[in-house]
C-alpha cells in the first residue's frame, strides 16, 4: 500500500515539502541538496542539541517514500509522535523477509557487497622488500602484529599517540606504568611516544620519521598531513564490507541486510572510508569479537604485505557506498531477536 501511494505522488509531495522545511532550517541555499547530505546534517546536530519537528517529519517522510533504513534509524532517535512511530514500524516490518532480513534498498551495482567473500591471499618476507612500517595508535593492539613482523625479519616501529577522547580511558591507557611496559615489550629503539596535551594538536602530529606504510588504531579524525607521512599509505581496519557499508555500526547493518560479515582493510583518505581497498577478511558469525581482536595481527601483516607488493584490489570504486550512523537500540534488539 505504501509503495502505491508513493508512486501516485502523495508521499513524494510530502517528502519534498518536509525537505524544503529542513533546508530552510539549516539555512541552505540550494534546493537540490541531497537527502544523504541532510541526513548527515541532522545526525550531527542531533548529537549536540534538540531538533525541531520539521527534521523528524522529514526523516519520517523520506523513510516512507524510499524505505532507506538509515532514515528510519535516525527517526527512531528523535521520534516522539506515536502515530508516526507506529506507521514507521509497520513500514519497517513490511520490508523484512521471512528470515528477518531487511530488503536491500540502495544502488543495484553495490548489492554484490552483500555476498563478498574473502579472497585467500598470503604474504611472505619477499613481499615486504625494504619496506619501513609504522604501527600508530594504542600499542596494545599491535603486540601480535609486532612479533609477527619480527618473525619475518621486518623492522617495525610502534608509535603511541597518547590521546583518547574519553578522559578515563586516557588515564588508564597512557601513564608511566604503561609506557614502561611498552618499552619492555617493543624495545626502546622501536617504541615512540607522541604526547598530546590539547586536542588541537592532533592535526599537527609529526612522526619520528617517515614510513613507507602505516597501519593505525587511532580514535580521532586523521589529518591529511599525518596521512602524507606514509609514502605508500596508511591502512585502516574497517569492520564491514566496503564500499557499501561506511561509517558506524556497520557490522550490525550487515547482519540486518543478511550480508556476509567482513573486515575491510583499506587506505585512509580524508573522506570517510573511501581509500583504495586492499583486502577483505571473513568474520565467523558465532565469534565476531574474537575474530576482530585476535585476528588483528594477521590482518595487519597481510594488508601491509599486499600493499608493499602492490597487490591491492583494483576493480572496486570505494568512493561509492552509503554512510551509516550509530544504530538505535530498537534495531539492535530486533537483530538480536530475529536475525
Amino acid at each position: 500500500m505504501t509503495v502505491a501511494i508513493w508512486k501516485s505522488g502523495i508521499l513524494s509531495d510530502k517528502h519534498e515539502k518536509s525537505k524544503k522545511e529542513v533546508i530552510n532550517y539549516f539555512h541552505l541555499n540550494s534546493s537540490t541538496v541531497s537527502d544523504d547530505f541532510l541526513l548527515k546534517k541532522i545526525h550531527l546536530k542531533r548529537l549536540r542539541e534538540p531538533l525541531p519537528d520539521c527534521c523528524v517529519s522529514y526523516l519520517f517522510e523520506t523513510y516512507m517514500a524510499g524505505s532507506d533504513l538509515r532514515f528510519f534509524n535516525e527517526f527512531l532517535w528523535l521520534s516522539q509522535n506515536r502515530d508516526r512511530y507506529l506507521k514507521a514500524l509497520s513500514h519497517f516490518k513490511n520490508q523484512v523477509n521471512q528470515s528477518g532480513f531487511y530488503k536491500y534498498c540502495y544502488d543495484g551495482h553495490l548489492e554484490q557487497c552483500l555476498k563478498f567473500e574473502e579472497e585467500l591471499k598470503t604474504v611472505v618476507k619477499d613481499d615486504f622488500s625494504d619496506t619501513s612500517v609504522g604501527l600508530i595508535g594504542t600499542p596494545l593492539h599491535f603486540i601480535s602484529a609486532y612479533f609477527k613482523f619480527k618473525g619475518l625479519g621486518i623492522s617495525t616501529d610502534i608509535i603511541n599517540v597518547k590521546y583518547h577522547k574519553n578522559r578515563k580511558f586516557d588515564l588508564v591507557l597512557n601513564n608511566k606504568l604503561t609506557s614502561l611496559i611498552y618499552r619492555l615489550i617493543f624495545g626502546r629503539k622501536r617504541y615512540f611516544e607522541i604526547d598530546i596535551v590539547d586536542k588541537g594538536e592532533l592535526k599537527d602530529i609529526i612522526l619520528p620519521k617517515k614510513y613507507d606504510i602505516g597501519f593505525h588504531k587511532l580514535t580521532f579524525i586523521i589529518s591529511e598531513s599525518l596521512i602524507d607521512q606514509f609514502r605508500k599509505g596508511l591502512i585502516n581496519d574497517h569492520w564491514g564490507t566496503l564500499p557499501l557499508f561506511k561509517g558506524r555500526s556497520t557490522l550490525a547493518y550487515s547482519k540486518l541486510f543478511g550480508a556476509n560479515l567482513m573486515v575491510t582493510n583499506h587506505l585512509v583518505r580524508p573522506e570517510i572510508d573511501s581509500g583504495d581497498i586492499i583486502c577483505f577478511t571473513t568474520l565467523n558469525n558465532k565469534r565476531i569479537k574474537r575474530d576482530i581482536y585476535l585476528g588483528l595481527g594477521d590482518r595487519v601483516v597481510k594488508s601491509v604485505g599486499l600493499l608493499a607488493s602492490n597487490r591491492i584490489i583494483q576493480d572496486l570504486d570505494n568512493t561509492e557506498g552509503k554512510i551509516f550512523y550509530e544504530m538505535h537500540p530498537w534495531l539492535l534488539n530486533y537483530i538480536k531477536k530475529n536475525v
